[in-house]
């Protein structure tokens, strides 16, 4: 019975400090509503966003940020320290956000100031001075006055009243922030149809390069942006130089970094390592200066934005790749839909390929001429492939060994001599002259292109392996298989 008695009060203990416990849970939660209520009700609103006309906010220095609204109470544009900025400008979103944290900004308690301390809450030379000027002409003006001793909150004041709010930190970062953190990062939204012509030099390398855009080649559903090079020489430009140039003009920035003058050298910018000079159809013309990369970014600045930036090289894929891998690695282009007649000589060697496509392009229609020295040139072997488009890859996928544009060879001791007809009545003639005994210098239409080609673009016989043939050794192939082909146009290598 005792043991029992012992459990029962026991028992009633617990139960006690349980509603105990209960009790100041439950209290703490009302507090806490109470408290979060009464935090919830602590905002001042200064007043509504489409409400006005024109804001202000000026600093200890005397930085003036001008925030100009329309109808609509949409930002037109900012004027900083006189300088405007319009709309297009402006990163509307870190805008929006400024606005309302400074229209509507939160404060712990209050404080009944007395006349005369202004100076105790730093109002006699206010941190920050918001000034609302609304459409229906009436102004408001609050200021911010010094940060608590704690750094964890700022003085305000609306007007000269005498409540002093003990406002959130958050509006002092909020006023705070940097100008051009409202800017548009993306300093460059142009279409190709708005530029004449792009101009991109490299210090280091000396390599300068002129392209201009051409109109989009449509493929099926698919369209190609398309670019010539047309200094140093004439290319159209690949894949790798499309990606650049396509990334150029959407070129988006890490973040704007102010740059004193004085310490321009120090990024890299009073000599830059790359420069593009764009211009547009209209007369527009924008500079781009970019540092070398340091420090994982290239430094720019740029004639369009009045703030030096900084830039991910991941924005500009290419940038510092050798001049050699931003164009097509081919000396000439041809293809059959667009070549007449192509004359060759080597050496003492002269002959004539002629292709005239039928109306439906087809290579392979009886009607297509395809011609070498004025025989059928449509030989193939068992597998099917042909000696002689394998003579015409050789001449027009001639692949570029390595550039020099310093180099100043004379046009003489020709070995071999490569004349293109287009349909169009264009004229490309190549021209090769030895350097050594392994290279030759390219001449295209008379001047030298830079170009340097090694020995196996003229001598290479593949053997079986019908690709990657010479010139000359194509041409003996396929003037082989002319002269042995079987009654079905069929040779094969014995």
């Amino acid at each position: 019975m005792k043991e029992q008695k012992k459990l029962g009060i026991l028992a009633a203990v617990f139960l006690v400090l349980v509603i105990i416990l209960s009790a100041v849970l439950i209290k703490k939660h009302i507090d806490k509503k109470n408290i979060d209520s009464q935090f919830q009700d602590h905002i001042v609103n200064v007043c509504n966003q489409e409400e006005l006309k024109s804001l202000s906010v000026t600093g200890a220095k005397g930085d003036k940020i001008l925030f100009t609204f329309n109808d609509s109470h949409a930002v037109t544009k900012i004027t900083y320290n006189g300088r405007e900025f319009s709309d297009s400008m402006l990163n509307s979103s870190e805008v929006n956000g400024y606005l309302d944290q400074i229209l509507h900004f939160s404060f712990r308690n209050s404080i009944d100031a007395q006349p005369g301390d202004d100076a105790k809450y730093g109002f006699n030379a206010p941190s920050y001075t918001v000034s609302c000027e609304k459409k229906d002409g009436s102004t408001i003006v609050y200021s911010a006055g010094d940060l608590l001793s704690t750094k964890n909150g700022v003085y305000a004041r609306m007007g000269n009243e005498d409540k002093v709010y003990v406002a959130d930190y958050s509006l002092y970062q909020k006023l705070s922030s940097r100008f051009e953190d409202f800017l548009n990062r993306r300093i460059l939204n142009l279409e190709r149809s708005d530029v004449k012509q792009i101009t991109f030099e490299r210090a280091s390398t000396k390599d300068r390069w002129v392209v201009k855009p051409l109109p989009d080649k449509v493929n099926g559903v698919l369209v190609e942006a398309r670019y010539q090079v047309s200094y140093p020489m004439d290319r159209e430009a690949n894949s790798t130089m499309k990606t650049l140039l396509s990334s150029l003009l959407r070129l988006q920035i890490s973040q704007y970094v102010p740059i004193a003058e004085e310490d321009m050298a120090s990024y890299g910018l009073n000599d830059p390592e790359y420069t593009f000079d764009i211009l547009l159809n209209n007369g527009e013309e924008i500079k781009l200066s970019l540092s070398m990369e340091l420090g994982g970014y290239y430094y720019g600045v740029s004639s369009n934005t009045p703030y030096s930036f900084r830039v991910s090289p991941a924005t500009l894929p290419g940038m510092n790749l050798r001049s050699f891998d931003l164009i097509d690695s081919y000396v000439i282009h041809g293809y059959l839909n667009d070549v007449s007649k192509v004359e060759v000589t080597i050496k003492d060697t002269s002959f004539v390929l002629d292709c005239r496509l039928d109306k439906t392009m087809s290579f392979e229609n009886e009607n297509t001429l395809f011609q070498l020295d004025q025989r059928n040139a449509k030989i193939y072997s068992s597998q099917g492939e042909c000696y002689g488009l394998l003579l015409f890859g050789s001449i027009f996928n001639m692949p570029v060994s390595r550039v020099d544009y310093e180099a100043s060879p004379e046009l003489k001791n020709v070995e071999a001599t490569i004349h293109v007809v287009k349909n169009t009545s264009e004229i490309i003639d190549l021209k090769l002259v030895p350097l050594g005994d392994s290279e030759y210098y390219c001449f295209i239409n008379g001047r030298y292109s830079g170009f340097i080609v090694d020995r196996s673009v003229l001598y290479k016989d593949n053997g079986y392996d019908m690709s990657d043939f010479g010139i000359w050794d194509a041409y003996c192939l396929a003037t082989e298989a002319i002269d042995k082909k079987n009654k079905d146009n069929i040779y094969d290598r014995p």
